[in-house]
């Protein structure tokens, strides 16, 4: 590690302290090297060469902010991941109902994609709202390229009609076909901050809660709950659960649970 990356501990809590202020997420003592990576890059791709002066930066400047709270809230995702969920879904939503999805913390798009194909597979009748904190990560999913290592769980026939390939530059990607994008809309919201005044019959929250306290979780949990419709299903990620908190939930399979009423 370089020296002038290194944190220490008043600047490693101040900055943990913004984070979770602004995204709910905790950077405990477990996640410091993952906080001086990212802080490292930042640093190189803005020629600030100590810790202290980047903390001024992102201080004085919202849009250095806003690239500070991406680089630390980004999460590494990819197709299909936990497809149990979705599987469940195709076998028990009714075809003849225009779905409300909610793809919350979608990250980069593949979660929303590949609902949304599976659905289009399926002749469901949906539309998608994929929301997230960081607008890197919400660039990308409206951009709809992904690297051909994102997309090893995809079934060929399902590869094949939704997905175009790559050429040229593009070559080891692939690019989700507009047919597909009309159904997703990528919009920035926080879930720590935000309560969404519509209402969905599916809310996907999956592999986010785990890097948030308790309070927070219920904070999230609350908020999602009150924008699910009665009877619908909400989803958590498969190492995730809401053992501790209160809500209005039925368990039905693991990580899987419906609003009651």
């Amino acid at each position: 590690m370089l020296p002038e990356t290194k944190i220490n501990a008043a600047q490693h809590q101040k900055l943990s302290r913004i984070v979770y202020k602004e995204s709910g997420i905790v950077l405990d003592e477990k996640k410091r090297n993952l906080l001086v990576a990212r802080i490292a890059k930042r640093m190189r791709l803005t020629g600030i060469s100590t810790v202290s002066d980047y903390i001024r930066r992102i201080s004085n400047s919202q849009d250095e902010f806003n690239e500070f709270i991406d680089a630390t809230t980004t999460n590494h995702t990819f197709f299909f991941r936990e497809n149990k969920h979705c599987e469940y879904l195709i076998k028990t939503l009714d075809r003849k109902k225009t779905l409300k999805i909610w793809s919350a913390a979608s990250s980069s798009g593949e979660e929303a994609y590949s609902i949304a194909v599976q659905l289009l597979a399926n002749s469901f009748s949906f539309n998608i709202y994929a929301s997230d904190v960081s607008s890197s990560m919400l660039k990308k999913g409206k951009k709809g390229v992904y690297s051909i290592e994102r997309i090893q769980k995809v079934p060929h026939p399902i590869l094949h009609t939704y997905f175009q390939k790559g050429t040229g530059q593009w070559r080891n990607h692939v690019k989700v076909k507009p047919e597909v994008q009309q159904f997703v809309t990528f919009e920035k919201f926080n879930l720590l901050k935000g309560k969404s005044s519509d209402q969905f019959d599916v809310i996907f929250c999956r592999n986010v809660m785990i890097y948030f306290d308790t309070p927070t979780r219920q904070k999230v949990v609350d908020n999602l709950c009150e924008a699910l419709k009665p009877g619908g299903y909400f989803f958590v990620g498969m190492s995730e659960n809401l053992h501790g908190l209160e809500h209005k939930l039925s368990l039905i399979l693991p990580s899987a649970y419906q609003k009651k009423g």
